[in-house]
């Protein structure tokens, strides 16, 4: 086994630092808004955050692109089927089926199945076929609500790193 080392480099500080800030902005936003349990919020900031705020805006994309692919794909489903375990484990052989098929699809394509796999979850406590509608439309907001929360921080990120970039070099202008 390799000779591991611990050592907090300062971007790994900011990346945490920034993850923590937007899953505090999302959770208690989201709880402030009437959200139950916003984890997937959550869990998309992680998914999504990055130093980098090009690179968070093309996760971001991604992030989106494959949401509204899930989206999609597991409302028509509902709509159709229903919400039965098998249902819900067809729906995701047939998204990948139809996201592999398709030329220049983004890397992480996995997302969509795993999107289709949180709504159709979303939808197993219903009781009416509304409320399976209404379960997997919150939990689309919650995934964007995550999209906008990181990128969000990130932004605020870069403003304060080039401000303090200007302190340090005496900019007047400040």
């Amino acid at each position: 086994m390799t000779n591991l080392r611990f050592n907090i480099t300062k971007k790994s500080f900011i990346y945490a630092v920034n993850i923590f800030l937007a899953t505090n902005l999302c959770w208690y936003g989201l709880v402030w808004l009437g959200a139950n349990n916003p984890i997937w919020a959550i869990i998309t900031v992680i998914l999504v955050s990055d130093h980098d705020f090009g690179t968070a805006m093309y996760l971001s994309k991604v992030r989106a692109l494959n949401t509204v692919v899930g989206c999609v794909i597991s409302l028509v489903s509902l709509t159709i089927f229903g919400y039965s375990p098998w249902a819900s484990f067809l729906t995701v052989m047939a998204t990948i089926l139809f996201i592999t098929s398709i030329e220049n699809y983004p890397a992480n394509w996995r997302l969509a199945p795993v999107t289709v796999a949180i709504i159709m979850d979303a939808s197993r406590n219903a009781t009416t076929y509304h409320d399976e509608i209404r379960n997997a439309i919150i939990r689309t907001g919650e995934i964007t609500a995550g999209c906008i929360a990181a990128l969000a921080i990130v932004a605020i990120n870069i403003k304060l790193g080039a401000l303090l970039r200007r302190r340090e070099s005496n900019d007047p202008s400040i």
